[in-house]
């Protein structure tokens, strides 16, 4: 009986001492976090140019009392949208009003969705 006692404390003494020194380990000896998903931005503005050929669009859209040119380009998977039916870039033109979600890559941004808006004409 007295022996079990003392390989208990023995033990409980050894994580209470060993607790820092585990938690302090070096980044390498710890396992990775989770991956996180690509963060997603969303702009709503007005087309100000579009280029089919190299496949990118630049949007103008309002950041407080300022207006911001947000340049972006399209990928095949690039879902494009307006009025209840599919479209393609071709199809957008500068001036549409446009709400379109974005995911920052290492080529910039990069457009997932793209949907045109009709706006009445007075």
């Amino acid at each position: 009986m007295l022996r079990t006692t003392r390989t208990t404390r023995t033990a409980a003494l050894a994580a209470v001492l060993l607790t820092p020194l585990v938690a302090s380990a070096p980044m390498a000896l710890r396992p990775p976090p989770a991956a996180q998903s690509a963060p997603s931005y969303a702009y709503q503005g007005t087309v100000h140019a579009v280029n089919v050929r190299a496949g990118w669009l630049e949007v103008i859209t309002g950041v407080g009392m300022a207006l911001r040119l947000v340049h972006m380009s399209t990928s095949p998977t690039t879902l494009l949208a307006g009025s209840g039916m599919a479209l393609r870039l071709t199809d957008l033109k500068p001036g549409d009003f446009v709400r379109t979600d974005c995911r920052r890559t290492a080529a910039g941004l990069v457009a997932s969705h793209i949907e045109k808006f009709e706006v009445p004409r007075p």
